[in-house]
């Protein structure tokens, strides 16, 4: 527990509250899609309570799910990655990768409100990533003070 406090200590709890979210959420959408993988077509009505492959797949086709959940894992991955070795270009890294969910997100083909929708999920995410990376570099900027020896 205390390895965790030191490595968490100095950090921005914008970050630190990104990596929890950012992690759980790879991880659900990862299980959502095994498991819906492995349904019967009579289990399907059951599953539909979760919904979290649904929204993903009505943002996206079906054949980019497998590089959705891989984005998803590497968004988490770099974000963590930023806390552990106290470095912005992972922070910076993940921001990037949410643009770029974004930009798959978006088909020209569906109606005005599913553009708007996509953006209204999208653009708070990227939002609260660019205060939280501002927030770190100014901690990880900030000059440390020194105890006299």
């Amino acid at each position: 527990m205390e390895h965790i406090k030191k490595v968490l200590k100095g950090h921005s709890p914008y970050l630190i509250f990104l990596a929890i979210a950012e992690s759980i959420i790879s991880i659900v959408c990862t299980l959502a899609f095994v498991y819906a993988d492995t349904l019967s077509y009579q289990d399907s009505v059951v599953f539909e309570a979760i919904g979290v492959e649904k929204l993903l797949e009505s943002i996206y086709s079906s054949t980019w799910w497998a590089l959705i959940l891989l984005t998803l894992a590497f968004i988490a991955i770099f974000t963590i990655t930023g806390i552990v070795y106290k470095r912005l270009e992972y922070n910076f890294i993940s921001m990037l990768l949410w643009g770029e969910m974004l930009i798959l997100a978006i088909d020209i083909g569906k109606p005005i409100a599913d553009l708007l929708s996509v953006l209204a999920l999208f653009v708070p995410i990227i939002i609260i990533n660019i205060i939280a990376y501002n927030d770190e570099k100014k901690r990880l900027n900030k000059p440390t003070k020194k105890h006299p020896k």
